[in-house]
């Protein structure tokens, strides 16, 4: 059961025979959380606590949920400590307690820098969430001009009050009761009448169609792209669109469905509100690692190539198309930007690629898998390597740069959580992150469900919006 008070995340290895499933990760009921969103950072609990003793010289605005009992309409009130100003010192920030859940501090990006933020605020604690893809803007000198389907931060972590691993059942997609309480068993126990799965929680939902990307419109973009490509501007270059639906009902029902249909590796769950008081629900049934670290090891697992499931003549299949030379020349190439990336942070001589074109079957599709090992080196940190190699290169193309440019030019829509990186790290700077693809993101009565593929110079525009559309059946057909 998953709690229903407060922000929480679920991370879920469903696929007990992978390689590496081994632990399902509970966590909720947050001390601290941090987040970017609109230009700001902004902090609550023992993560403001940190960064106010830090960056002692900053001025944080104090901004607070204020609810009318009358109407329970919840406004924003932003906190003045002298006149207008909406600003604070650190020594008038005492007077409050910065561990209350609705206070919220923020301060612009512009007057403090990230990277150094999230190392200090991060040390030797518990951090789970994720990572949004135009946090590539706060990286390289990008931006992302299109409106967002919904609202979200750029970046949203918390310090759990509650965590627990559980290590893998022996049967597939089930929990055992092999439960190790890091943090929270007493408080995980007063919750459990408020967790959703309960018999008095409905766990129906539905879906229907609300809009999507004409396929007119699609295919004569990959054409744009195509001519870029034979123009030199680049080599491949991730396009992607967004399916919207009008959802109702329970986003942990929908969750549970997409589990039971399509069990993956890096599967998650999570929801969390903005400092607005608007929320947020994720259903992520990802079966792509973007980066993990245990100790000096790094790894990262980019997956490029895709191929439909089919009764009969899979192992013909696979050998002829999956790995066909195309699907090959197209995964290289990422396998490629992967190497590049992890050599930013890596011991010299450490950066190795083993297995190399290897085939996962998933329910649906099979996929093309490749595993990149490195050595970090002394000197970084995690927050060092996700820098370094973030957005995941099977999500942007080739070189990243200049792909990242041409889908700004190409999309329609900014990514925001889509093709960014759902995870946590641990106390000992350990890290492990998947990548967001095959997910459902859900806000208020709205579903959105991006899908794209890799275009490269020989690409049938055809083909790609079929594997497009293979891509959303992990979705549309949990719903039939």
């Amino acid at each position: 059961m998953l709690p229903k008070v407060g922000p929480m995340v679920f991370l879920e290895s469903q696929l007990n025979e992978h390689r590496e499933s081994q632990y399902h990760w509970i966590a909720g009921d947050p001390v601290g959380q941090i987040m970017v969103y609109k230009q700001r950072l902004w902090v609550a609990g023992t993560i403001a606590d940190t960064l106010f003793q830090a960056f002692p010289s900053l001025n944080w605005t104090i901004t607070q949920e204020k609810t009318d009992t009358a109407t329970h309409k919840t406004t924003l009130v932003d906190k003045s400590s002298s006149g207008d100003s909406g600003q604070t010192s650190p020594g008038e920030l005492e007077q409050t307690s910065t561990r209350e859940k609705n206070i919220w501090y923020s301060v612009l990006l512009d007057h403090i820098d990230l990277w150094s933020a999230l190392k200090i605020a991060q040390n030797q604690s518990w951090w789970f969430g994720y990572l949004g893809y135009d946090l590539k803007n706060l990286i390289e000198n990008l931006e992302s001009g299109h409106t967002g389907l919904y609202e979200a931060a750029d970046l949203w972590f918390m310090e759990p009050g509650i965590l627990a691993k559980v290590a893998t059942s022996s049967q597939e997609n089930k929990l055992n009761d092999e439960v190790e309480w890091l943090k929270g068993e007493q408080r995980w126990t007063e919750l459990q009448g408020r967790f959703e799965g309960s018999s008095s929680e409905s766990q129906e939902f539905s879906i229907r169609p609300l809009e999507g990307l004409s396929k007119d419109y699609y295919l004569h973009t990959i054409e744009s792209v195509k001519a870029d490509i034979h123009e030199g501007d680049y080599y491949e270059m991730n396009f992607s669109h967004a399916l919207k639906y009008i959802f109702e009902g329970s986003a942990v029902a929908l969750y549970r469905a997409m589990r039971e249909y399509g069990p993956v590796p890096f599967a998650s769950y999570f929801n969390y509100d903005l400092p607005t008081g608007l929320g947020l629900q994720v259903c992520s049934a990802s079966p792509e690692r973007y980066l993990a670290k245990r100790g000096e090891y790094l790894w990262s697992e980019p997956i490029k190539g895709t191929l439909g499931r089919n009764q009969s003549d899979e192992g013909e299949r696979i050998q002829q198309e999956l790995l066909g030379l195309k699907n090959k020349a197209e995964h290289l190439m990422i396998v490629d930007l992967v190497r590049n990336d992890l050599h930013r942070v890596a011991l010299k001589g450490s950066v190795h690629v083993d297995p190399l074109f290897e085939v996962q079957s998933f329910r649906t599709v099979h996929q093309l898998v490749s595993k990149v090992h490195a050595q970090i080196a002394p000197k970084y940190s995690s927050f060092d390597a996700i820098r370094h190699s973030f957005p995941m290169g099977s999500m942007t193309g080739a070189p990243k740069i200049a792909a990242m440019q041409a889908i700004e030019r190409y999309e329609s829509y900014k990514r925001g959580i889509y093709s960014g990186a759902i995870g946590y790290l641990s106390p000992n700077d350990d890290f492990d992150f998947n990548v967001v693809i095959r997910t459902a993101i859900i806000q208020g009565d709205q579903l959105y469900y991006p899908v794209g593929g890799a275009i490269t110079s020989d690409s049938d525009p055809v083909l790609e919006w079929q594997e497009t559309l293979l891509k959303a059946a992990a979705l549309e057909r949990v719903i039939r």
